[in-house]
């Protein structure tokens, strides 16, 4: 199976190697190539526990983990692993005592490459980034997988079930933890055995900060010049158009919004200068972040704050008072449906978002039932609704105290995969150490060549 894999993808990548090269030549993409191959990969450490997020927000999503893992193991090795650039950076920058490397290819001999050199105990991946290769490899190599916090689309399920190229991998889980019973149902119908399937709730809940964080919020807006009587937007995730939507939102404020400021987050660093270009033709001062992180002034309400910088926007999020989540406000495809709603819910804010955001269907549906957020269809419900909020304090408040309430209602599901983490690499540590165990990987994933 897995050489008729490998097969296919060097047929797609020769038909699409036009493409490809285009791409490589027109950004940095390319540095990660030998890496994604393994080239240059040392063998250290082994014996890990690897846990791999596709992007920023599945990286995000093992912070509580890392740290429990931390704290109850600290001899274990960790290596954390991303996909995608962006992920790479946001894994270096929150878990710099760590191990990062980027995601294999998945060509059968790219992954033994890598399974050969960290020889890890167990394979932990984050909600849905399932290689068959990958999941086909280490089964070979008795190397235990989990999937966590795991989801699946109804369009994905139908494409697997039509293909069944990855229901064959998920047969070989060891644990698949998802985060409600309609995506067990999905597992379920595609194969996985029912005693593998785990229902253990959504891990971004646990994304929280604490009570008793007033002083971090203090702290930070007055580094970035906000009054404390003033109210700040913030625009977070924002894909093409958003930002300008909200620009104007802002703008059309009523006469008071000289106490308002404003904090845009583009989703990707490559938007950046589209934004700030935005920012400039609205006739608004522009300060980025970077310049405010190496001293310039920050521009409070006078200005926009424009973040260049990756990994910040949940501690950017304790600054502000209203914040709109993007991602959601313009159709983007079919597979894509807004982004972390969760994150200013858990810190008391209203949030507003857009109508495409069936990625987060079961939270944006507490939240509206409760009246801690606000759908805005369009540009124009965005504006109505931010004016809304901006002129009533108590209303603004309410509201967030009711979102809050959402995150609240729904945390735990760290712990309850951290617990079954725990019983896998028991389980393994357990089968090392039985009499006539083999205590080395097999001669196939160590042999050499590739």
């Amino acid at each position: 199976m897995s050489l008729l894999l490998d097969l296919f993808y060097v047929l797609v990548l020769s038909l699409a190697s036009p493409w490809i090269l285009y791409r490589l030549a027109s950004g940095r993409t390319w540095k990660l190539v030998p890496q994604r191959l393994g080239i240059g990969l040392d063998g250290e450490p082994r014996g890990c526990l690897w846990l791999h997020g596709s992007s920023v927000g599945e990286v995000s999503l093992l912070r509580p983990l890392v740290a429990m893992l931390e704290r109850d193991l600290p001899q274990l090795e960790l290596v954390i692993s991303s996909y995608t650039q962006t992920g790479l950076a946001a894994a270096r920058a929150s878990y710099p005592q760590h191990r990062v490397v980027v995601f294999p290819l998945d060509f059968s001999f790219v992954v033994r490459r890598f399974l050969r050199k960290l020889e890890p105990r167990l394979v932990v991946i984050v909600e849905s980034e399932l290689w068959p290769n990958f999941l086909a490899v280490t089964r070979r190599h008795g190397i235990p997988t989990a999937v966590i916090n795991g989801k699946m689309s109804q369009k994905s399920f139908g494409i697997h079930r039509r293909t069944r190229l990855i229901a064959r991998g998920l047969s070989s889980l060891s644990v698949l933890a998802v985060q409600t019973d309609e995506h067990a149902r999905r597992f379920g119908d595609l194969g996985v055995a029912k005693e593998a399937i785990r229902v253990t709730g959504n891990m971004k809940y646990d994304l929280a900060a604490p009570r008793g964080e007033a002083g971090v919020r203090t702290e930070l807006r007055a580094a970035l010049s906000f009054r404390p009587d003033e109210i700040v937007v913030i625009g977070g995730s924002l894909h093409p158009g958003e930002d300008l939507a909200l620009l104007e939102a802002f703008v059309a404020l009523p006469d008071d919004r000289g106490r308002c400021a404003l904090i845009l987050v583009p989703r990707y660093p490559a938007d950046v200068e589209l934004v700030a270009r935005h920012v400039r033709d609205a006739g608004h001062e522009l300060v980025l972040k970077s310049a405010v992180d190496r001293g310039a002034a920050a521009p409070g309400s006078r200005g926009v704050l424009v973040v260049d910088t990756v990994g910040e926007l949940n501690r950017l999020y304790a600054a502000a008072d209203v914040a709109f989540v993007g991602g959601s406000l313009f159709y983007r495809g079919a597979n894509k449906g807004g982004h972390n709603l969760m994150e200013p819910a858990i810190l008391g804010l209203p949030v507003l978002f857009g109508p495409y955001n069936f990625s987060f269907k079961e939270t944006v549906a507490d939240l509206l039932a409760v009246g801690g957020g606000v759908l805005a269809r369009n540009g124009a419900e965005l504006g109505q609704a931010l004016s809304a909020l901006v002129a009533d304090d108590a209303a603004r408040r309410r509201m967030g105290e009711r979102a809050r309430s959402v995150v609240v209602r729904g945390q735990g599901a760290t712990a309850r995969n951290y617990a079954l983490i725990r019983d896998l690499l028991s389980a393994r540590e357990a089968r090392l150490q039985a009499p006539g165990a083999n205590r080395t990987m097999p001669q196939a994933a160590r042999d050499t060549h590739v």
